[in-house]
Parts: C-alpha cells; structure tokens; sequence
C-alpha cells in the first residue's frame, strides 16, 4: 500500500475507534473530533513507519494515539484555567458565614492553600484539582493523566501529605514570627 491507500483505510476502518477512544477521555463530541483530527494529523507524520495498516498493531496504535492525544486536550485546556478560578469556585461553593470576620478569615484560609497548592509539584496539583475540586472519580482522573486508578489514589495521599506539611511549615513560621514580635 502507499501511503494514500494507508491513510485512507486508518480514516475508513479505524476513525470511529479513534473518536470513542477521545470521547471516553473527553466526554464531549466536538473535542473528540478535534482530537481524532489533531491525532490523524500525527499518524499522517509517521504513516511511513506502520507496514501494515490492517494489522492489530496499527489498529491500536491509532487508538493509543488518539487517546493520548485527547488527554493532552485536557491538560492544555487544565493548564489554561488558573488556580484563582479553581478557588472562586471552592468559595462559591462555602455556604455564607455568620460574621463578617468569618468572611475574612475564610477568605484567608482560602487564599493561604491557594498559595500552599501553587508551590506543589505540578502533577500533585493535576491529581488535587481533578479530584478535590472537579470532584472526578479515581478511574476518570487516572484516565485523563494516563495512570492507573490506584496510581491516582496513591498520588492523591502524597500531594495531601505534601500540601499538609507545607502548611504546616507555615503554620510553624506564623507562630514563630509572632513570637518573636510579642518579645
């Protein structure tokens, strides 16, 4: 085959697998496409490589293409929404305080773990934000960063201990600046 007849029987035979592969990483139509379209684009790139498009292999590797391709779609779309929007959400979310020095204060807190979340490693953020704030399944985050589901639950547990210890550290240096104001 040339590399026509190649590209022709991967968008014949193998276009839907790919569109329900980004479908299930993206949950949305429209994005599915783009990213089938953005992954065929890659496999035009590298259709030299595959010897036979109706072999098993070329098969999934159009199907790992395109998931992986719809996976990056979401983090690029992640990264573009900055972490103060995560936190207008969480407090959109509190139910509203009796004082006004409630307010302040639980506006503070907020503000004090968006700092804390901002100086994580980048990928304990991701597992934080898919499943503290968008509240998504262990499942449906492991398939969004390409991890297992107990990977995300493990990750999980070391970026809480992480965002723990670093506001605890703080915590520690409030206390301490405060002491050594009162002498």
């Amino acid at each position: 085959m040339n590399r026509r007849e190649k590209l022709n029987y991967i968008a014949e035979n193998y276009m839907k697998l790919m569109w329900q592969k980004a479908y299930s990483v993206i949950s949305d139509a429209h994005e599915a496409e783009d990213a089938c379209q953005e992954a065929f684009i890659k496999i035009i790139r590298m259709i030299d490589e595959i010897e036979d498009v109706t072999e098993l292999k070329a098969r999934a590797l159009c199907c790992i293409i395109a998931k992986n391709t719809a996976i990056d779609m979401v983090r690029k779309h992640s990264r573009v929404a900055p972490a103060e929007d995560v936190f207008i959400e969480l407090e959109a979310r509190q139910k509203p305080a009796d004082s006004p020095d409630a307010v302040v204060e639980s506006k503070a807190e907020t503000e004090r773990i968006r700092l804390a979340l901002n100086r994580l490693p980048e990928a304990y953020r991701e597992i934080i934000e898919l499943r503290c704030l968008h509240e998504l399944s262990a499942q449906r985050t492991g398939e969004i960063l390409g991890i297992s589901a107990n990977s995300v639950n493990i990750k999980l547990s070391r970026a809480r201990k992480a965002l723990k210890d670093i506001l605890d550290r703080e915590n520690i240096e409030e206390r301490t600046e405060a002491a050594q104001d009162d002498r």
